[in-house]
């Protein structure tokens, strides 16, 4: 176990040196890897600070792998390492289903149809080296959070996705009004996603794929969620096959990360200009969309937080076999 745990960390880190070192070559003037004529070789401070936002948050992911397979890291409170290992998940989580997909439609095409921008913008070697280290960063990092949350809170996770409880209860109404606006907001999201599809790459529309389906594995999850407030059904019955809280918890987990941190990183490369050397034309309709995309993600990463802490406080208060309330801690 531990052996596997030392192999998997050190994966992640080294999937992690590559970018860096490109990074902080960049950082220093260097245009490795950067073609002549490039926008990237263009001086621009919007750019520069972009460089250095994103070597601090691969650096996070190496501190993240410590936090993960150190004693030290079980005792770190529970939201000290939800917030970064969300947006790690969300920004990691298009990477792992978008990249094969568009390595492998590369390879039946013959390249056809793939992003000859992102040519003009980094040698092709480039964007091989970082999304390759980044597929490994995602599988390596999200083994080691599998394991992490296994061993600390896996009796949550195995919990009954509908806890039996006395009466039937229902979810508090900030939380459902809260989805249904999301469920709103998806509208104006998908529009735009679909609208860019029809006018991009094969690349390109593999990637707005991506956002789509997490979508609706976000929705589908956050909206489980909200029925996690009891069955009314046979206290004590035994069923094999009810369904358990991970899962659930998982899609609305990475669906909303995936949603908020991408949507909010597209938007501020739009609006700084980080988002112009990509040679996207920012529309009001693609900023519209961005916009969407990050405020719905956020809308359902506050309605699924909500109904887990309602999910325990059902649980410290439900009536006892004996007929008296449960006060766990």
């Amino acid at each position: 176990m531990e052996r596997t745990k030392t192999v998997l960390a050190a994966a992640a880190v080294a999937a992690c040196l590559p970018y860096l070192a490109l990074k902080l070559i960049w950082v220093a003037g260097g245009n490795l890897g950067i073609p002549p004529g490039s926008p990237l070789r263009e001086e621009g401070t919007a750019l520069w600070l972009v460089n250095i936002l994103t070597i601090a948050m691969d650096g996070t992911v190496v501190l993240l792998v410590l936090a993960l397979t150190r004693p030290w890291g079980r005792r770190l409170p529970a939201a000290l390492l939800a917030l970064p290992l969300w947006i790690a998940c969300g920004l990691l989580g298009p990477i792992v289903a978008a990249f094969p997909a568009q390595v492998l439609y590369g390879v039946l095409s013959g390249g056809a149809g793939q992003d000859s921008g992102a040519d003009e913008l980094l040698d092709g070697w480039v964007w091989t080296l970082v999304y390759s280290g980044f597929t490994v960063q995602a599988l390596a990092l999200g083994a080691l959070f599998v394991r992490y949350v296994h061993d600390r809170w896996g009796a949550l996770l195995r919990s009954p996705l509908h806890p039996d409880i006395a009466a039937p209860d229902r979810s508090p109404v900030l939380a459902r009004l809260g989805f249904a606006a999301a469920v709103l907001l998806t509208l104006p999201c998908v529009a735009g996603l679909t609208t860019q599809m029809a006018d991009q790459s094969a690349d390109r529309r593999i990637v707005d794929a991506a956002f789509l389906l997490y979508t609706l594995v976000a929705l589908a999850g956050v909206g489980r969620l909200l029925r996690t407030g009891g069955t009314g059904g046979t206290r004590g019955a035994v069923r094999r096959t009810a369904p358990r809280l991970g899962p659930t918890l998982s899609a609305a987990w990475i669906g909303s990360g995936v949603l908020a941190c991408w949507g909010g990183w597209l938007l501020l490369g739009a609006l700084t200009g980080g988002g112009r050397p990509l040679g996207q034309q920012m529309s009001t309709g693609t900023l519209l969309a961005y916009a969407c995309q990050a405020l719905l993600g956020l809308l359902l990463a506050a309605v699924g937080a909500q109904q887990l802490r309602h999910r325990a406080r059902l649980l410290r208060h439900r009536p006892a076999p004996g007929g008296t309330v449960r006060q766990d801690a």
